[in-house]
């Protein structure tokens, strides 16, 4: 029997919606009219007023003051590893379900992404594999942690938070101080997100956040960079601003840098939509236990939940499929789609990719699995409200 019309049936009737994108940004007057009053203020550009009074408020609300705007997640990404000097002759671990701006930051930086196998539960990594497999491939010399094949050094691991779900950050900064390798995290989809009382991308050595259109809060296009070091933040932000200084009349450069900084219109647009960021976590959560309502009626599927001690954002509902052989992935798709509720599938993993094949890895097969049977659902926070 098919199923899918059922379950079709029901999500449209719970949401009262005969189309559902998977996310989409919530505006309304107090967005529109911020953004009016950095135009009438001609706050358009690189780096205003509006800068500050985010990242101060950004500050607050995750808690710490070494966090600079930046024009997008990734370029945050890139920064944030510039800044603590990843190079050619490292290796970064990083899970391979993940999107493509956390493999392409480290490849800017002239370094190695070195795939890592995930808990299907959590989207992230499985921490007892991690640790056997460092014992098996690495060693120690002047403690730092080598890959004994490449010989190249691996000082960093970066964390990616999926869909406002994580893995247990203390359990993993354990097993990696074990090897000396320090913790940094994409906590580009993180954004109000927090473990054991403390925010994602405050864990490690740096994170980042993103405010891209979909993101659960939006700045247009946007991000945010967090370094643990003051002196490492504060060369940030010259770095983000193409490391101009001022000498008498004229403008120099110290090095080559970057034109990362966020322009104050789009900060502008960050401050209204922080403002109500509580508010959209307890309407996606609502989402979160309704979708877990519809799906309890079916043996075939299961929502996943956040880890314990995790405050999840809820970004994105989770649907596993758990009998793969009965339900098609292609079939339930398309069957979707033809309905108007655009349900995603997760990531394709990157090292299934062409160009991203040669990079060393572990056995990846749960991660492969989970290509095939986990799919987003949508989760935009106004759905609540229909």
């Amino acid at each position: 029997m098919n199923i899918i019309p059922s379950l079709v049936n029901k999500i449209k009737k719970r949401f009262n919606a005969n189309l559902l994108n998977l996310h989409e940004p919530s505006l309304d007057k107090t967005d529109y009219k911020i953004v009016n009053k950095s135009l009438l203020e001609k706050e358009i550009s690189t780096y205003g007023r509006y800068n500050h009074l985010f990242e101060k408020k950004i500050s607050k609300y995750i808690g710490s003051n070494n966090v600079v705007s930046i024009i997008n997640g990734t370029s945050a990404l890139h920064l944030m590893m510039k800044m603590l000097g990843i190079g050619k002759n490292d290796e970064v671990l990083v899970q391979s379900l993940t999107y493509i701006s956390s493999i392409n930051s480290i490849i800017y930086n002239n370094a190695i992404p070195h795939f890592i196998e995930i808990d299907k539960n959590n989207l992230n990594v499985d921490v007892e594999k991690l640790d056997n497999y460092l014992k098996r491939i690495t060693y120690q010399k002047n403690n730092l942690c080598y890959n004994k094949k490449t010989k190249k050094k691996i000082r960093y691991f970066l964390s990616v938070c999926i869909n406002g779900l994580s893995a247990n950050l203390l359990e993993l900064q354990k097993i990696l101080k074990k090897y000396n390798i320090k913790l940094i995290e994409d906590a580009a989809e993180g954004l109000g997100c927090f473990y054991n009382k403390k925010h994602l991308g405050l864990f490690g050595e740096g994170g980042v956040f993103s405010f891209n259109g979909n993101k659960i809060i939006s700045t247009g296009g946007g991000g945010a960079l967090y370094l643990k070091s003051k002196n490492l933040f504060k060369l940030s932000t010259k770095y983000a601003t193409n490391c101009k200084i001022k000498k008498g009349f004229e403008t120099e450069y110290f090095d080559t840098g970057y034109n990362y900084r966020m322009p104050s219109i789009n900060a502008s647009l960050g401050i209204s939509q922080l403002s109500k960021l509580e508010k959209f976590i307890k309407n996606k959560q609502k989402i979160y236990k309704i979708y877990n309502e519809i799906f309890n009626d079916y043996d075939e599927f299961e929502i996943l939940k956040p880890i314990k001690n995790l405050r999840s954002n809820y970004w994105l509902t989770n649907l596993r499929i758990k009998k793969l052989n009965k339900i098609k992935r292609n079939s339930l798709i398309k069957n979707f789609w033809d309905k108007k509720i655009f349900i995603r599938q997760i990531w394709k993993p990157i090292h299934m990719m062409n160009n991203f094949k040669h990079f060393p890895k572990m056995k990846l097969e749960v991660t492969e699995k989970t290509y095939y049977s986990t799919f987003s659902l949508p989760s935009s926070e106004f759905l609540i409200n229909r």
